[in-house]
């Protein structure tokens, strides 16, 4: 890194900082990325939140279905078990029923004998077949025929995979029926029941189905909802994350740009301070070189004059006398060359003391005081033994303007402007000597009716003179709109006071350093 007198190079040092900002920059937006997947975790965990409730609530509708198929089971099974005490009541006629087997039973028991035997031909009423032979038995009674039982299980099939409890009942219900298809007596009376418990059973799939749906759209709808909600969140979580990134990139840049602007105000100082310490040595070489140079050849010039009385001795002697104006001569010019330099820096040092006066007193943005400054510019013009320097610093040392500095010229206009010359306006049609309160409050009144004046315009009267004043101002001429102003008399001259001595001692201290300045320059000249 390139380094001037152990000062870093301004461009080195930048590009640090720029690293450094970069890099806290990229930090930010990582912490920045880092929120906004918090948020998305927080968004899932939410949404996870209301998959959970929507399972509940599923397997709520799941128990209240449930609830609902075990009411039926248990309405069913009353109804079984009131088919079951049906039957119970009709077991005498089941008794009587296995008497006609039995009847036929015992007739079949002549069948034994061979066909030969029988009588098939008819005989009249009362009579009997020929000895001999036997009558036939009376033929066998067809069973009576059972009536079809409806089945509820093939009815209820295509509910029967979401509701396992249904198809249970249903498979109960087809097991009664078939239960009492091996009792065709009570299948005739049981079959109405098992049809209203078939239409029951599958109306209340249905409605079980249906309730299933309107809860699941309700709970689609829920969810959509939710999700909408919990998405604009996570939107406007993300605009606030992306928000602050944004903000704080501008303070970064700010911040940057601000250290920069440091930085090359450090390094501009160093440099004039460097170039000063440089042209105080660069004059102080010159001066060695040329008593160096003085020297030398004041000894070569010696030597020559004794080589030349050694070789000479016998009739030159006559030549010494010349050598000697020579000599002479060349120390005339080395002393006035010496004297050159002591005054061209005694120059430069005084004129890096009146800009660092300068750069005080009068360029400042604020006010300071320049007592230091004004030591320094009297020390280094004491050494010159100027009168008329000597006559501008006294007469500066003998105020106390030094120690409490004088008013920037910003601040006297935007002084005037906002508060002197709305304060003097008011007050511009008050008479000079014996103004009462009437006479102020009909100013006063009267001002805000009056059209504001601008330019140079002609007139002695208060409104006039403002007008001249603020237009000196704005060609930044102090001293006119000074003694513009300084031409006004009673109240407004009373109101202008403050305002006057602080435009005074400014402009006293310009005419002091303008007076230092062309004794400098003259000084400057006569030294050429």
């Amino acid at each position: 890194m390139e380094k001037i007198n152990g000062v870093p190079h301004t461009k080195e040092d930048l590009e640090n900082v720029k690293a450094k900002a970069e890099k806290k920059a990229k930090e930010l937006k990582a912490a920045a990325v880092k929120t906004i997947e918090d948020s998305k975790e927080k968004a899932k965990d939410v949404a996870g939140r209301v998959k959970t409730e929507v399972t509940k609530e599923e397997e709520r509708i799941n128990a209240v279905a449930k609830h609902q198929s075990e009411q039926l089971a248990s309405e069913v099974s009353a109804l079984v078990q009131k088919a079951e005490d049906a039957l119970a009541g009709k077991s005498p006629a089941e008794a009587v029923a296995p008497s006609v087997p039995s009847l036929a039973s015992e007739g079949q028991t002549p069948s034994s004998s061979t066909p030969s035997d029988l009588y098939t031909e008819p005989l009249p009423v009362g009579f009997e077949p020929p000895p001999g032979y036997k009558q036939p038995p009376p033929p066998k009674r067809e069973a009576p025929k059972t009536p079809d039982l409806p089945l509820v299980a093939p009815a209820i099939s295509s509910l029967g995979t979401s509701e396992p409890i249904i198809s249970h009942l249903a498979g109960t219900i087809d097991s009664l029926a078939s239960y009492l298809k091996s009792n065709p007596a009570a299948a005739e009376r049981i079959s109405g029941v098992l049809e209203g418990a078939k239409t029951d059973l599958t109306a209340l799939a249905e409605r079980i189905e249906k309730a299933r749906d309107e809860e699941r759209a309700t709970l689609e709808v829920k969810m959509d909802e939710q999700t909408r909600e919990y998405t604009l969140k996570l939107l406007e979580t993300e605009m606030e994350a992306q928000d602050k990134l944004d903000s704080q990139e501008d303070e970064f840049r700010k911040m940057f740009d601000l250290r920069q602007a440091q930085l090359v105000q450090q390094y501009r100082e160093k440099l004039e301070n460097e170039l000063q310490t440089q042209s105080e040595l660069i004059n102080e070489r010159l001066k060695n070189e040329v008593i160096a140079q003085g020297i030398e050849l004041q000894r070569r010039w010696i030597r020559e004059i004794k080589m030349r009385v050694e070789e000479e001795r016998g009739g030159r002697l006559a030549k010494i006398d010349e050598l000697s104006a020579h000599l002479k001569r060349i120390e005339r010019v080395a002393l006035d060359n010496s004297a050159y330099l002591d005054e061209n820096i005694r120059i430069h040092a005084l004129w890096s003391a009146i800009r660092a006066l300068t750069n005080s007193s009068l360029a400042s943005p604020v006010r300071k005081p320049f007592r230091e400054e004004l030591r320094v510019v009297r020390h280094i013009g004491a050494a010159r033994e100027d009168p008329v320097v000597a006559a501008a610093l006294e007469t500066l040392e003998a105020s106390e303007v030094p120690d409490v500095g004088v008013e920037p010229f910003a601040d006297l206009a935007s002084w005037y402007t906002t508060s002197v010359a709305p304060k003097v306006c008011h007050v511009a049609l008050v008479p000079d000597q014996d103004a009462g309160l009437l006479s102020h409050l009909a100013s006063y009144l009267f001002s805000g009716l009056r059209f504001k004046r601008q330019g140079l315009v002609e007139g002695s009267d208060v409104l006039s003179v403002l007008a001249r004043a603020e237009y000196h101002l704005n060609e930044k001429d102090l001293d006119s709109a000074a003694r513009e102003l300084n031409q006004l008399k009673g109240s407004a001259k009373a109101l202008l006071h403050d305002w006057l001595e602080a435009a005074r001692r400014r402009l006293e201290v310009e005419q002091a350093l303008q007076v230092i300045q062309t004794q400098a320059t003259l000084a400057s000249l006569l030294v050429v």
